[in-house]
């Protein structure tokens, strides 16, 4: 139909409707439209990621260019950073899990209270590093999708302390020992059992354990966006130490709230580098929504950064770590949660 039928089309609908009347009851009603969930409300949310200490909420609030001074040391290690950047793929990985538990017995609150008890655990060790607790989810959820058996919540703990164990020998200089974690399963598995189920995670996973975890995707989205902001800024930590303060507060703060979306098994539904990238944005608004003083352009550098690796379904995202953000945390994860001293 051109536009030009339509006033022929209303006047032959006005002959209908007097020939043969239409009732009220048979007029269709208009379909409501769904609520718009407003992802950046600050209202009932039980778990505030924002942990600054004095001198971290004195760094966000200044506005001096340059009111510190890095030592050699920390500027080398600046650079260092800084030239890291190349070596990094030019994609983002990705690794998606979410039929993990499609083909067994195991209940997915239990699952998340394994992953809360494990990072629970690793707050207590200052030797752990940040990834270990994230590539332990990956390869307990790689597991379950490759297993063929069907696993049960008895299986569950051997399952979740031997994941541990194999990251924490990829990624820790000091790994855990097998008497710590005899120790921390409250001595319900040995230490044969225990490498009898490392072995067969390692058959079932091809003995591949260097694998996409929600912390590689943060770390290289972290360090891509301080390459980037620095190289649009045209300037270095010497002449702007308090770029990169900044950058630390918002890491520290945006990886605080990756550890407690990455407990949810429903996160598996979306790509790592999805929820990797939604955490920093997230952070960020909240933090503008603080008041805090934060550095210029920094949202529109992290969206050519989107753009760039293809990182797809974030506003979908946003709104799940809305609705996380308003559940009432239990006692274990607030423990858990309560530990924010991570490295830059």
């Amino acid at each position: 139909m051109y536009f030009s039928d339509i006033t022929n089309f209303e006047k032959s609908f006005r002959n209908i409707q007097t020939k043969s009347p239409i009732s009220q009851n048979t007029i269709p009603v208009t379909p409501m439209k769904k609520h718009q969930v407003n992802y950046m409300d600050t209202q009932n949310l039980q778990f505030e990621w924002i942990q600054l200490d004095d001198f971290e909420q004195e760094i966000m609030n200044e506005s001096d260019s340059n009111p510190f001074q890095y030592s050699y040391y920390e500027q080398t290690q600046w650079f260092q950073n800084y030239h890291l950047h190349f070596s990094y793929p030019l994609k983002l990985d990705h690794m998606n899990t979410q039929e993990s538990l499609k083909h067994h017995s195991i209940c997915e609150f239990k699952r998340n209270k394994l992953l809360c008890l494990i990072g629970y655990v690793l707050s207590s060790y200052d030797n752990t590093s940040n990834e270990t607790y994230f590539l332990t989810i990956s390869i307990f959820d790689r597991f379950l999708q490759k297993y063929p058996y069907n696993l049960s919540n008895k299986e569950l703990l051997t399952i979740g302390i031997s994941c541990l164990s194999l990251a924490s020998k990829q990624k820790d200089i000091y790994c855990l020992t097998s008497q710590q974690l005899v120790q921390l399963s409250g001595k319900k598995i040995t230490e044969d059992q225990l490498a009898k189920c490392q072995f067969q995670i390692l058959k079932t996973i091809q003995y591949q354990i260097e694998m996409p975890n929600y912390f590689r995707n943060f770390d290289y989205i972290m360090r891509d966006l301080e390459f980037r902001y620095y190289k649009v800024k045209g300037s270095n930590i010497v002449n702007n130490s308090l770029m990169k303060m900044k950058l630390q507060a918002i890491y520290k703060c945006s990886l605080n709230l990756l550890r407690f979306v990455s407990q949810y098994y429903d996160t598996t539904l979306f790509h790592q580098s999805t929820i990797a990238y939604s955490c920093i944005f997230y952070t960020i608004k909240r933090m503008e929504q603080m008041n805090y003083r934060q550095l210029g352009d920094l949202i529109a550098v992290l969206v050519q950064i989107q753009n760039d690796n293809e990182i797809e379904n974030m506003e979908m995202a946003l709104r799940y770590i809305y609705r996380l953000c308003q559940i009432q945390l239990n006692q274990k994860q607030q423990e858990f949660l309560s530990q924010t001293d991570f490295k830059y």
